[in-house]
This record gives structure tokens, C-alpha cells and sequence, in this order.
């Protein structure tokens, strides 16, 4: 553990005039009109580092730009003739 002052101690773990004891009403409470709902506290946004293939694309070198849209162009063109043959194949069993 890292020893920490003790005045930083007392600022962050120590509730200065706390009472843990005491009872939240002696009387129950016959007030139902009032319903205080908690807020809801929504997530942090977390900031997302670029994958790989981000930073390919949006790389500063011509070169490497290039050789993503090179690669991309080449993926959709197989990815497209594949969809084709499929669907081929489909009609051909229906």
C-alpha cells in the first residue's frame, strides 16, 4: 500500500461528522406522495482506438492509403462474383 499523509487520508476516506448510528426515523413515514426516483446515471464514453484498418485508411502516406483501397477494391470485387455464384447455386436447387 502506498503510504499516503495524513491529511490526504483524512480528505478522502473520512467522513468528517458522520453519525453511522443513527437511525434513518424513529416514526415510520405515512407520506407515500412523493416518490423520489434516483437519476440515472448513464455510461462514460469510453473513446475507441482506430483498429488497423483505420489506420490504414486514414494513414498520412499516399502509399499506405493506396494499398488500402487496393486491397478493399480487390475484398468487394471477390466478395461480390462469391455473392453471384451463390445465388447461382440457389436457383439451381429451388
Amino acid at each position: 500500500m502506498i503510504a499516503m499523509p495524513k491529511n490526504e487520508i483524512d480528505e478522502n476516506t473520512e467522513r468528517n461528522n458522520a453519525n453511522t448510528n443513527k437511525k434513518d426515523s424513529e416514526i415510520p413515514s405515512t407520506n407515500t406522495d412523493k416518490i423520489i426516483e434516483p437519476d440515472i446515471v448513464s455510461e462514460p464514453v469510453v473513446e475507441e482506438k482506430d483498429s488497423f484498418i483505420e489506420k490504414w485508411k486514414n494513414n498520412r502516406f499516399l502509399l499506405v492509403r493506396g494499398t488500402y483501397y487496393l486491397l478493399h477494391s480487390i475484398w468487394m470485387v471477390i466478395m461480390v462474383v462469391g455473392g453471384f455464384i451463390a445465388w447461382l447455386i440457389a436457383l439451381l436447387f429451388i
